[in-house]
């Protein structure tokens, strides 16, 4: 099913795309970025705890060995460690009374301790240790290179570090004792340091097979956690792991003692709380702002869609014929308030292009009833002229058989039979039959002539519309003159441009009134009609301009203008109609 969207639902679903869109594409990368920066500091600072944690207790691990040293070369400890065993116990306290100075010589911040070869033969020295101890042998396989190992008692969980080593004569290699510098787990768990500001923060010294040596948590009371197995390798890149239920980011570094290492561990939940807070905050943020623009664009957009609506809907009730202003919007300043107000001009001009048309079709139809009332129109009173005119050449009077004949021509033209055009040569015919019986009817008072274009005689012409200039012309000039001076000129010729035909008719009467305005004014039919007595002009001269207009436009029409050389002369402007193909 094909869904129409309106103009509305149209733009609304497109700026809210265009907000909406890079808005949550913005939310999303900033909170990508965010996640990356974060992962970047998280390393640095993992890294870097981690690096400094690591040298401290390396250097630890490098004070016991240089302690170390010192013993393996003091040749009193060797010379002491040389004598034979004691036979007695007296002379087992002089050994005692001889190596304790010494230990005490040499002794540091760590406790130290130096057996003979054979333990067991120094029962009260020896306290305890026979010399079958992991340590101890550890210590003489190792042939004088120095163990870290750590100790515990009776199989506990181990509570010291020790480094052992065994200290052998020069330059015969020959072993004299083993030699054992106690470190305390704590010391060395003292060497880790932790920011004070990181809430939660572990580091732990595990051995190769992944045995905490030592630790140190934030907070202190913190449980421990089973590590995952040690990473190989001198270093490790920080990683995220799960231990249970929990994530961490996790980085080692080896330390000085071959595969020990040291661990961090940092909750990830640690970093990214605040940005887990920051995140749903710039959610909330890009969601109440997305909502708010699409609330404002929506309101944007129904400022604009709604008067486009109203303007489209007055627009559907022109179809139906209602030409009804639209009130609303008008008052905008904006391009809305302008489209209110051309539409509602444009409704003012159809309005009175309407009414102005009705008026004209109104006049039209008058002047076409006036036409036909004035025109004599009645068949029988043609037949009556035509058997008067057969009459009078029976009785040989040829004057009056003329003018009846004139006569009968004349109303014969005048009969409407629905036709308003005719041609230049049947109007100048029904012309000359009409001057016919005026000149009969005043003995010849006056002169007529004409000037034809020949090539315009079969050109169309609009009927009964130079016989009223005539006539006005012979009412208005000729019988105001005195007998057999009136003389008449009627010209009819085509324009260069040939496109109108121009009639004129010249008289020297005494001309028109001055001030008489150029040209005709747009008089009412009962108006125009009435001359200066009174009298009513028939189809007069403001009816034959005014059927001039309404058929063929303001440009046609009639003038009248005073001839220099005195008189008048009505210009008359017809435009060039083509004529119609003749039928076959």
């Amino acid at each position: 099913m094909k869904v129409h969207l309106n103009l509305y639902a149209k733009l609304g679903i497109l700026l809210v795309s265009i907000v909406t869109i890079p808005t949550m594409l913005l939310g999303y990368l900033s909170f990508h970025k965010s996640n990356q920066q974060i992962q970047t500091v998280t390393n640095a600072f993992l890294l870097d705890n981690l690096q400094h944690n690591s040298e401290r207790v390396n250097a630890l691990m490098e004070r016991i060995v240089q302690q170390s040293e010192k013993v393996i070369a003091s040749n009193k400890i060797k010379e002491a460690l040389l004598s034979p065993p004691p036979q007695s116990l007296l002379e087992e306290y002089d050994f005692i009374r001889q190596m304790n100075p010494l230990i005490d010589e040499l002794r540091s911040d760590y406790e130290m301790s130096i057996y003979p070869r054979e333990p067991l033969l120094y029962p009260n020295y020896a306290n305890h240790v026979n010399g079958r101890e992991p340590w101890f042998l550890n210590a003489l396989e190792s042939e004088g290179k120095g163990v870290w190992f750590l100790h515990s008692v009776n199989g506990q969980t181990p509570t010291d570090l020790l480094y052992v080593r065994a200290i052998r004569d020069f330059p015969h290699l020959q072993t004299l004792g083993v030699m054992t510098l106690r470190l305390p787990r704590f010391l060395l768990a003292n060497q880790l340091i932790i920011p004070e500001r990181v809430g939660h923060l572990s580091f732990y010294m595990v051995d190769e097979r992944g045995q905490i040596i030592a630790s140190k948590t934030n907070p202190p009371d913190a449980p421990m956690v089973d590590l995952p197995p040690p990473v190989s390798g001198p270093e490790s890149p920080v990683q995220a792991i799960k231990i249970g239920e929990t994530e961490y980011y996790t980085a080692s570094a080896s330390l000085g003692k071959g595969d020990w290492r040291l661990v961090a561990l940092i909750p990830v939940a640690e970093l990214t709380g605040p940005v887990e807070n920051i995140k749903r905050f710039t959610w909330l943020l890009v969601a109440s702002g997305i909502v708010v623009m699409n609330v404002l664009l929506l309101i944007i957009v129904r400022k604009i869609t709604v008067p486009i609506r109203t303007l489209v809907r007055h627009m559907k009730r022109i179809h139906l014929g209602d030409l009804s202003y639209c009130r609303e919007h008008g008052q905008r300043t904006d391009e809305i308030g302008q489209l209110m107000r051309g539409y509602n001009s444009m409704i003012t001009g159809m309005s009175e292009l309407i009414a102005k048309t009705k008026q004209f079709e109104e006049e039209k139809r008058r002047l076409e009833i006036r036409s036909l009332i004035h025109q004599i129109n009645p068949h029988f009173l043609y037949n009556t002229m035509d058997t008067i005119k057969w009459k009078a050449v029976k009785a040989d009077v040829p004057d009056i058989a003329d003018m009846v004949s004139s006569l009968s021509n004349l109303l014969r033209f005048s009969i409407n039979n629905g036709d308003e055009l005719t041609t230049v040569e049947r109007e100048l015919e029904h012309v000359k039959n009409y001057l016919s019986i005026e000149l009969q009817r005043n003995h010849d008072a006056f002169s007529v002539m004409f000037q034809i274009q020949p090539n315009i005689l079969h050109l169309p012409f609009m009927k009964l519309t130079l016989q009223p200039i005539v006539e006005n012309a012979i009412k208005h000039a000729m019988k105001k003159l005195k007998e057999g001076t009136g003389k008449m000129i009627v010209s009819m010729y085509r324009t260069q441009d040939g496109g109108a035909i121009v009639c004129t008719v010249a008289d020297n009467g005494p001309g028109i009134a001055s001030g008489l305005p150029q040209p005709l004014p747009h008089h009412q039919p009962e108006q125009a009609g009435q001359d200066g007595s009174g009298e009513h002009a028939g189809v007069g001269l403001f009816n034959v301009d005014r059927r001039l207009k309404l058929k063929f436009g303001e440009t046609y029409g009639i003038s009248l203008t005073n001839r220099a050389e005195g008189g008048c002369m009505a210009t008359l402007l017809h435009p060039v109609i083509a004529p119609a193909p003749p039928l076959n």
